[in-house]
């Protein structure tokens, strides 16, 4: 028996498969801009869809089968299609997969209707209801992503990233506190920029990365391949800079001084690995990139200590906050003491 969406939801199938005429994706378009609830059931059906793993099954003469028994093993999904926040609620999938499904969701509706209304109407009202995809890496993890648009990021621990639903349509603009590998998927059409509070990159493929925790003394940013346009976001009136590869910029947060410096940019990514590379600079944010990795408490007694720069090279996944101590007082300009979990540093006093 079928059911009052058994039309649409072939015209789907056919869309999905990219096997859609143009007269039925004008006429799927026309049913999905007719009404708020036509359009929430053309993305969360795509999102099932998706999830499903249907999407392999590309035999033309198998497809139409599948899809039929798709819907009979997802039948409540099917039926909370037409109700988002039921939808929602049911949390049948792992929340990081849902994003990515919805996401991919998201950007299938704006193309449908982008293919014959450019920027029309229904077009801007879709996108005004994205919502906000953010992403956490935990403390003592780093976590890895592809985004919409074929990027691939590495989030490192404690970092936090934020992005549209509708990332890869119009724009590819993140948000991102903490630190982040970038390997760029090239779009020269749509820019991808990575934004902090005090910084801006714009690029449109290449490789670096993205550092400005919101509380280090300075954000930095090393490129690898291609080359990037920065914005002081301290100084909005200063003019753009740019990086070439292996070099890096360093902002001073305080003075909202912004200088570049030639750096092998190869180290900056060590940590995607599981090292930890520091390249002349401040205990103080060294200290808290220690305690996101080990998830500890570190107290560093005077300025002077503060505002001393560090070279070093440890391989955390061998290493314990102990050992890596162990060699920074081997430098002997650092004392340290742990008493109940908590790391003091104190400047080493000759004897």
């Amino acid at each position: 028996m079928e059911t009052p969406n058994t039309k649409i939801d072939e015209l789907i199938l056919d869309y999905l498969n990219q096997e859609i005429g143009e007269a039925d994706r004008k006429a799927l378009e026309s049913w999905v801009m007719d009404s708020e609830e036509n359009s929430s059931y053309f993305r969360k059906t795509c999102e099932v869809w998706l999830l499903s793993g249907t999407q392999r099954i590309r035999d033309k003469y198998n497809a139409r089968r599948a899809f039929e028994l798709f819907k009979a093993e997802h039948a409540d999904e099917f039926a909370s299609a037409r109700n988002e926040e039921t939808f929602k609620k049911k949390k049948i999938i792992p929340a990081s997969l849902l994003r990515n499904v919805a996401a991919a969701a998201a950007v299938a509706l704006v193309a449908l209707m982008a293919y014959f209304g450019g920027k029309h109407n229904g077009v801007e009202k879709v996108k005004e209801q994205f919502a906000d995809i953010v992403i956490d890496a935990p403390l003592g993890s780093s976590t890895r992503l592809t985004l919409p648009d074929g990027t691939v990021v590495t989030m490192n621990a404690g970092s936090h990233m934020v992005y549209s639903q509708g990332f890869g349509v119009s724009d590819r603009n993140i948000f991102l506190s903490g630190e982040g590998w970038f390997e760029v998927s090239k779009n020269e059409a749509i820019p991808f920029v990575v934004s902090s509070n005090d910084i801006q990159v714009r690029v449109v493929g290449t490789k670096f990365n993205f550092r400005d925790y919101p509380e280090d003394l300075e954000a930095i940013v090393s490129l690898k391949e291609g080359k990037v346009a920065l914005t002081n976001k301290l100084r909005p009136s200063s003019s753009e800079k740019y990086l070439n590869p292996d070099q890096r910029v360093v902002l001073d947060k305080h003075s909202g001084v912004m200088h570049i410096e030639s750096k092998d940019a190869s180290n900056a990514m060590l940590w995607t690995t599981g090292d930890l590379f520091f390249d002349e600079e401040l205990l103080s944010d060294i200290a808290k990139e220690l305690e996101r990795y080990y998830d500890v408490k570190i107290t560093i007694l005077g300025d002077n200590l503060r505002n001393l720069r560090v070279y070093g090279h440890f391989v955390r996944r061998e290493m314990s906050i102990e050992d890596i101590l162990e060699m920074l007082s081997a430098t002997n300009k650092i004392d340290y003491t742990i008493n109940d979990g908590v790391v003091t540093m104190r400047e080493h006093k000759n004897k």
